[in-house]
């Protein structure tokens, strides 16, 4: 049986969700978290009544709000940490509504974070591992050198693996810690919002951890294809307007102090290879191009929010 983690509050931020995989990711919280911050970012359904459905086997489990208009995904985790604050809640999880924990997530995510915090560290967050939707790949974490970005593997590790950034969706951050560092960027609005925290954090003397056995389904993007681009990998492909933001939100991140250089080096050459491989590759190219474009020239311009 599950151990129920009654400190941790899972924040899940809805935007048009599919219901049958929000349910099945609301339900496996509810079987490890006592109470859930379910923010919605003005989605055309009803979320709410998806929580009805659900209070019935977990009465009084939700504490759900509803924003009027779409202010981001930064913005919504904000309102979430928020209700968590006024709830006592010793950590927050941050989850997307596609993102569905696997038995004991939560636990061992804990686990590990007050393992680190007992051997000295100063953690900023730890990070599950996720199976794709479509795959069934396991995830690896990332750290960044001078040779670019480097990828360290799960595959048979059961120790904390020290990471630079992580995935806003499976993070564990404590209350103590985000006092220290800070809320979400909202002005991010959508993408690299994780990113930026991530390195924040170790600019104030914050550690980021990926925990291998703490695994969750996760999806990326609208529709993936697997290639060879000097290895295999499994590309995402998004909507035009995702690109607008994570190039707009990589130059924006490429102005900033705190962000590593060899990040920014590593960036700037994943951006090329974006632009190039959607533009070529993507059924909407010409689109994709336009809001490629439009994304840098608003990032060097220091434009932030909502497109």
């Amino acid at each position: 049986m599950n151990k129920l983690c009654e400190d941790i509050v899972p924040i899940v931020v809805t935007y048009n969700p599919d219901e049958v995989t929000l349910m099945a990711s609301l339900s496996a919280l509810l079987h490890q978290a006592k109470t859930i911050v379910v923010v919605d970012n003005g989605s055309n359904s009803n979320i709410g009544i998806i929580l009805q459905k659900l209070e019935l086997e977990w009465p009084n489990a939700f504490n759900f709000l509803a924003l009027k208009h779409n202010y981001g995904l930064g913005e919504a985790y904000n309102a979430g940490i928020a209700i968590a604050r006024e709830r006592k809640a010793v950590f927050v999880l941050l989850m997307d509504q596609d993102s569905i924990p696997e038995p004991g997530m939560l636990y061992k995510l804990r686990d590990a974070y007050i393992s680190l915090t007992n051997q000295g560290k100063q953690v900023g967050a730890v990070g599950a591992c996720y199976r794709n939707h479509a795959t069934t790949e396991k995830s690896h974490f990332v750290r960044v050198t001078r040779s670019g970005f480097t990828r360290l593997s799960c595959d048979n590790k059961t120790d904390p693996v020290r990471a630079d950034f992580l995935i806003s969706s499976g993070s564990l951050i404590s209350i103590q810690a985000l006092n220290h560092i800070g809320n979400m960027d909202k002005d991010l609005f959508i993408d690299h919002i994780d990113t930026e925290w991530c390195f924040r954090a170790q600019s104030k003397g914050f550690e980021i951890y990926g925990i291998c056995h703490a695994v969750m389904l996760h999806s990326l993007g609208d529709r993936q294809i697997r290639i060879w681009w000097g290895r295999w990998r499994t590309i995402p492909f998004h909507q035009p307007f995702r690109y607008y933001y994570m190039f707009r939100n990589s130059v924006l991140l490429w102005q900033r102090p705190y962000m590593p250089v060899e990040w920014k080096q590593a960036d700037r050459l994943r951006i090329l290879y974006a632009l190039i491989f959607f533009t070529l590759f993507s059924p909407n190219r010409i689109a994709n191009l336009f809001m490629m474009i439009k994304g840098l020239k608003d990032g060097f311009n220091k434009r932030v929010g909502k497109l």
